[in-house]
């Protein structure tokens, strides 16, 4: 289940993924660092690891993106 009837909308992994990609659309990147992930969640009242770790796990196994200390990558359709 993505998304539980009994947990907090606005810190949902789908949710907080949506935000990641988000970020790294607005900078117009194929990368971003966790840090500035992790800046801009802040603006959004998510500032625990716990909330971070799930959205980028939930975008690492749909294959969305790729990690390369200390960057996060968008994949390409070829990978």
């Amino acid at each position: 289940m993505l998304v539980s009837k009994d947990e907090n909308i606005k810190t949902s992994s789908v949710y907080v993924a949506s935000l990641i990609l988000k970020q790294i659309q607005k900078q117009k990147v194929d990368k971003i660092s966790i840090f500035e992930i992790s800046k801009e969640l802040k603006k959004h009242n998510i500032s625990r690891y716990r909330h971070l770790f799930f959205g980028l796990a939930f975008l690492y196994s749909s294959g969305i993106i790729d990690f390369k200390e200390p960057f996060i990558y968008i994949r390409s359709k070829n990978d």
